[in-house]
């Protein structure tokens, strides 16, 4: 297990929680603000994505950083995507949780000496450096089985959001 994703070219398993488990992710336009930005990391930063499945407050991803260390992509992820979304919700005329979710935010933002004024995601990303086909096989179950252990739906490939959907909206590399 790795605290950090610092080895480029090494897969990894990670997570990022939003804050207090907020599910965030009920409205299609802060999915897609997600996979527009998973798929820019991957166009511009070099991001290797080969499992993915966003939930309503979390994302598991297996991927890797290309010559690059993954750490440093999913820094610049979290800090784009924090801003961009809070700024989605504070916009959003049909966000009828936005005053409690902004409150929330803040109110993390404030307990974090890191942040100016609102904190998005839980700073810890629990990366584990994926080093046999065993640990992988095992790390793609989970994240395809989350929606359904959830009870969204009956099979993983019925989850839109997810590599296991056939449709997926984020393009992913094969193994």
């Amino acid at each position: 297990m790795s605290k950090t994703a610092s080895q480029p070219n090494e897969l990894y398993f990670f997570t990022l929680t939003v804050v207090d488990w907020i599910d965030v992710f009920t409205r299609s336009v802060y999915f897609d603000y997600i996979i527009e930005n998973l798929d820019f990391c991957q166009r511009k930063k070099n991001l290797e994505v080969y499992e993915y499945v966003i939930m309503t407050n979390h994302l598991h991803m297996i991927c890797l950083g290309r010559d690059k260390p993954l750490s440093d992509i999913l820094r610049d992820f979290k800090t784009f995507t924090s801003k961009g979304l809070v700024q989605l919700i504070q916009n959003n005329e049909k966000e009828s949780r936005k005053k409690w979710m902004l409150a929330a935010f803040k109110r993390h933002g404030n307990e974090n000496h890191m942040n100016k004024t609102y904190q998005f995601w839980q700073n810890m990303n629990s990366p584990t450096l994926l080093y046999n086909n065993k640990i992988i096989d095992q790390k793609a179950d989970y994240i395809h089985q989350n929606p359904v252990k959830a009870g969204f739906v009956a099979e993983p490939y019925d989850w839109y959001y997810s590599s296991a959907h056939p449709d997926s909206p984020l393009k992913t590399f094969d193994f």
